[in-house]
């Protein structure tokens, strides 16, 4: 790969900080969580054409992560940010036959079979697939993601790219369970 287009990757480290999220229940990781899952597929190899399918790889892979990074306060869906990335700019969808009128209505789907159902795959800007082939390129971007959205998990994160278990019982809950037993021991 040519030597990158500084200015180019610096836009994307942008769009991956200011991604809009739902904060009705505090920040809902769910976009930057499927930005996670999809840079491991890149990492991977399993990502060779500007191709992302809602498939069942994908949707592991995403819930692994979650399994570590989620919240209990939100649903560990991937149907609603796959569809809503496209917010972002950078990431578009390409719609079934008959559904692409939904782009145009701005119509939400709100469930996994809805989305599944009206999209058939999504794909990046061609910048961006550059980049995320590239891994210097691709780590720099998984970076600014993480200090946006984990902050000080980065090594965790690498770790957790290189593994295909689940964290049981997830990180969360954990959280909600130590919380728990610090307000009893108030009481």
């Amino acid at each position: 790969m040519p030597v990158p287009n500084l200015e180019a990757l610096t836009y994307y480290a942008k769009k991956f900080q200011r991604l809009r999220v739902d904060r009705a229940h505090g920040t809902a990781p769910h976009k930057p969580i499927l930005l996670l899952a999809v840079i491991e597929r890149f990492e991977r190899g399993e990502m060779s054409e500007n191709r992302i399918d809602l498939s069942p790889e994908l949707n592991h892979t995403f819930l692994k992560y979650w399994s570590y990074l989620g919240s209990a306060d939100h649903h560990p869906d991937i149907s609603r940010p796959y569809f809503h990335m496209k917010s972002g700019k950078f990431w578009h969808l390409v719609m079934n036959r008959g559904f692409e009128p939904i782009l145009a209505a701005k119509i939400k789907l709100k469930t996994l079979y809805e989305v599944k159902q009206a999209v058939s795959h999504a794909y990046v800007d061609e910048d961006l697939f550059d980049f995320l082939q590239d891994a210097p390129c691709r780590e720099s971007l998984q970076a600014v993601l993480v200090g946006r959205w984990f902050p000080g998990r980065l090594a965790e994160i690498q770790e957790i790219a290189r593994t295909d278990d689940f964290q049981d019982p997830p990180g969360y809950f954990m959280d909600a369970y130590a919380m728990y037993i610090d307000r009893l021991k108030e009481a």
